[in-house]
C-alpha cells in the first residue's frame, strides 16, 4: 500500500512540474523557428515576485489565452535569477553573480530590474526587438498583443 501511495504521489508531483503546453524551451526554440517562423514572447520573472505569480494564475485560468500563446507565438519563461546557461539567438548567456545574488545575463539584456517584474519582451521570428511591457498584463491586454502578431 505504501508503494502505491508513493507512486501516486510521485506521479502527481511530476505532472505538476511538467512544462506547460503553451510554452516552449530555449533549447527547442531554434528548431521551432526554422520549422515555422512566429513572434517570440518572453516573460522575464523571478520566483519571489508576487505579481508574477498572479500573472501565472491569470494565464493558467484562461484556456483561450493559453491557446493564443500556443498558436500565435513562441512563449518562453525566463527566471531572471536562473543560474542555468542559456543559448539564445546563437549566443551563450550565463549567470552574473553579485555577492549572494545575481542575475541571468539574458534577463539583464532584456529587462531592467528597476522596472519590476514580470517584464514581457516581444521579438519577431528573426530575434528583432519589437517592444517590451512591464508589470501585470490582464488577459485582454495579452490577447490584444498576441492578436496583432
Amino acid at each position: 500500500m505504501k508503494t502505491i501511495t508513493s507512486l501516486i504521489l510521485l506521479f502527481s508531483v511530476t505532472i505538476g512540474y511538467s512544462q506547460k503546453s503553451y510554452t516552449v524551451t530555449f533549447e527547442s526554440l531554434p528548431q521551432k523557428l526554422a520549422d515555422e517562423p512566429r513572434p517570440i514572447l518572453i516573460k522575464v520573472y523571478t520566483t519571489w515576485c508576487s505579481v508574477c505569480k498572479i500573472q501565472d494564475k491569470k494565464i493558467e485560468n484562461n484556456k483561450e489565452l493559453q491557446q493564443l500563446l500556443a498558436d500565435n507565438c513562441y512563449f518562453l519563461e525566463l527566471d531572471a535569477e536562473s543560474k542555468k546557461t542559456i543559448f539564445f539567438n546563437n549566443r551563450e548567456y550565463q549567470f552574473l553573480g553579485n555577492g549572494t545574488g545575481g542575475m541571468q545575463s539574458l534577463a539583464a539584456a532584456m529587462a531592467n530590474p528597476k522596472d519590476g517584474y514580470p517584464t514581457w519582451v516581444l521579438l519577431d521570428s528573426n530575434y528583432t526587438f519589437i517592444g517590451n511591457y512591464n508589470g501585470l498584463l490582464e488577459a485582454e491586454q495579452l490577447k490584444e498583443l498576441l492578436s496583432k502578431q
